[in-house]
């Protein structure tokens, strides 16, 4: 039986750190299955109807379109990084989907359903908004039941 992982991934300098790990403490296994996952606020759709605010509106949307593009081709790149461990591309699986209500308890629904072995998170020291909210990493630990193994990399 395979080890699952999930790795949260948020394209930043921890989550590289994080595939790394991944890569160090789990690449001479054979039977791995590794899920990236990605949540992002969707793109609202507009009709401007010739107006001309509205015209600015779909404009930034445009943006955000190319920019969940660049973020799906990062994914991938991880997911190459994680290859480069030795990980079969088969193997590793890559989540972009909308974020529900928040992504903590997107990441705890996803490892329940999901049934993972492991969840890989990174925390991203110095984040202002830690201080106002508990971080994700300290929400999803919260909810962790016996059986499944977490790894907070720095």
């Amino acid at each position: 039986m395979p080890v699952k992982i999930l790795i949260p991934y948020n394209f930043t300098v921890n989550d590289n750190i994080a595939i790394d790990f991944v890569g160090r403490r789990y690449g001479e296994r054979k039977k791995v299955e590794i899920t990236l996952f990605h949540g992002f606020t969707p793109v609202p759709e507009f009709d401007p109807r010739n107006n001309p605010i509205m015209g600015k509106v779909i404009h930034n949307t445009a943006y955000l379109r190319v920019r969940q593009e660049e973020e799906k081709q990062a994914l991938e790149t991880a997911r190459q990084a994680l290859m480069t461990h030795g990980f079969a591309g088969h193997h590793i699986h890559c989540l972009y989907r909308p974020i529900g209500n928040d992504i903590a308890d997107d990441i705890i629904r996803l490892w329940k359903t999901g049934k993972f072995d492991v969840v890989v998170l990174s925390r991203n020291p110095g984040n202002i908004i830690n201080y106002f909210s508990r971080s994700i990493s300290k929400r999803v630990t919260r909810h962790v039941e016996g059986g499944i193994g977490v790894h907070i990399v720095n």
